[in-house]
């Protein structure tokens, strides 16, 4: 038997085969890739509201997988007019938030989102919109804030004067204090703190503000009576 001989011919069938073999390990993982879950994502705006002294919105994409990208737009508008607007993004989901001080009118909120889905995906790419609902807002007057003056400090025996002011509430206020040093006491209609120190000490000082509806406001702040360091320098 000629050895050689059946070698050659041998072979060009172990290539083969093998050629088979590669072509086989190719053509395997495309055929996986098209059983690949769709990322599907969706799209929320939540009505205005008031919130303290402010009119919010916000909206809100969610997605269940990773995206190759999100824009989102938000608008609120008073009256048909834009007050105010954000443009966001993200990648697995994106948020967006508008907040203005409150003015009576009626507000709606409206949102774009415009979503990159990842390669192979169906859709490749979306648009989606939405609008809250009209929301007429009358804007509550929100409770007084006193400004807080830091603390205060006065050497004895010398007159001293503290004005403090508020905002918010219904004007006109009705003002009132405690713990103010001995010899000093509070307008109740313009909210002067005014006297003459006639002790040392260290005293904590609240004021308070009423507006004509009853709401209330404070601050809190210390008040320190000290000895002059030269007194006839």
């Amino acid at each position: 038997m000629n050895i050689r001989r059946w070698l050659t011919r041998r072979g060009p069938l172990i290539m083969a085969t093998l050629a088979i073999t590669v072509a086989a390990a190719v053509i395997s993982p495309a055929s996986a890739s098209a059983s690949t879950t769709n990322v599907n994502c969706s799209l929320s705006v939540f009505n205005p509201r008031q919130n303290a002294g402010l009119v919010t919105a916000d909206a809100y994409v969610f997605c269940n997988g990773l995206t190759s990208g999100i824009n989102l737009s938000l608008d609120l508008t008073r009256d048909g007019v834009i007050v105010d607007s954000v443009l966001t993004g993200g990648s697995l989901g994106a948020s967006a938030l508008v907040a203005v001080a409150c003015v009576p009118g009626s507000y709606v909120a409206t949102a774009w989102a415009t979503i990159w889905y990842p390669f192979g995906n169906i859709p490749g790419a979306e648009s989606i919109s939405w609008s809250s609902a009209i929301i007429p807002i009358t804007c509550a007057p929100t409770p007084p804030v006193v400004a807080p003056p830091g603390n205060q400090s006065t050497f004895v025996y010398d007159s001293d004067e503290l004005q403090m002011t508020a905002t918010g509430g219904t004007v006109p206020y009705t003002w009132s204090a405690t713990g103010l040093p001995a010899g000093f006491s509070i307008n109740p209609g313009t909210g002067l703190i005014s006297g003459a120190s006639t002790r040392i000490a260290t005293s904590t000082v609240t004021v308070t503000a009423v507006d004509t509806a009853g709401r209330s406001g404070s601050t809190q702040f210390t008040w320190a009576i000290r000895r002059e360091p030269c007194p006839r320098c």
